[in-house]
């Protein structure tokens, strides 16, 4: 008796007892051992189902063999103070420390911890949540639970949405315009900090497309995280940027305007 276990991309394929059969895709007709399968995903199910006759209790096995990868895969989410969400398993939470396992770029796993008083909570893969914030103005903490919850929507979405074109375009023009308009050469290279410097004072306004939610536009705590989170970006940008029109106007002088191809 054989029955469909699933399709994992390279075709849909059959098993029964001893050996899973390909019907579809590239591997069309071959054959794999039960136990090959098992890299699929399903190897705590498939090996009870490997090892029984009655139909019945091999569906029982898949199931169990489902529900406890989901177990070991579930992935909590914890999320960080300055707006950041650490998707991750983790294996213990104290109000000292979160600890949890990391997934590398290379599939390996590492845990990590972070310190409780940078985490604002913890939702795990069942969707309970634990709130580590609290509300006290003596440790600092001026803002409410929910007044929070909105500061970090705004840090996450400058995070992902702000992206400070134009204080970069000015940056450069600036650094570009003054090193070639008045010829500078090394003391150019004290524009660019004055430009950051400059970049601290105007308002940070939200990008357009960049709220998640279009119910937090126009709270003032939301503002502010957005405002944090953007105006650091827009320093960094336009300190970059300024250096690269420094460095433009420099090649400029040196290789367009005053070409040094003089011989003694």
């Amino acid at each position: 008796m054989a029955f469909l276990v699933a399709n994992c991309g390279h075709g849909v394929f059959w098993c029964s007892e001893k050996a899973c059969k390909y019907t579809g895709g590239p591997l069309a007709g071959s054959k794999l051992p039960v136990r090959r399968v098992f890299a699929f995903g399903l190897r705590q199910g498939l090996s009870l189902a490997a090892r029984m006759k009655s139909s019945g209790r091999l569906l029982v096995s898949l199931v169990l063999g489902m529900f406890l990868s989901n177990a070991v895969l579930g992935q909590d989410r914890i999320f960080l103070m300055n707006g950041e969400v650490i998707s991750a398993k983790v294996l213990g939470q104290s109000t000292l420390e979160i600890r949890y396992l990391e997934t590398r770029k290379n599939g390996l796993l590492k845990e990590r911890a972070e310190a409780t008083e940078n985490v604002f909570s913890v939702i795990d893969s069942l969707g309970k949540e634990k709130i580590w914030y609290f509300h006290d103005t003596i440790f600092g903490n001026d803002l409410t639970p929910d007044q929070m919850r909105w500061f970090m929507n705004g840090e996450r979405d400058a995070r992902k949405g702000y992206k400070a074109t134009w204080p970069m375009i000015e940056a450069f023009t600036i650094g570009a315009g003054l090193t070639i308009g008045l010829n500078l050469e090394t003391n150019a290279f004290f524009i660019p900090p004055l430009v950051g410097i400059a970049m601290i004072l105007p308002r940070v306004h939200v990008a357009k497309g960049s709220i998640s939610n279009p119910l937090m536009e126009g709270d003032e705590f939301y503002a502010t995280g957005y405002a944090r989170v953007g105006r650091t970006k827009r320093i960094i940008r336009s300190l970059v940027a300024g250096f690269v029109g420094v460095g433009v106007g420099l090649a400029a002088n040196q290789l367009v305007i005053n070409p040094n191809f003089r011989k003694p």
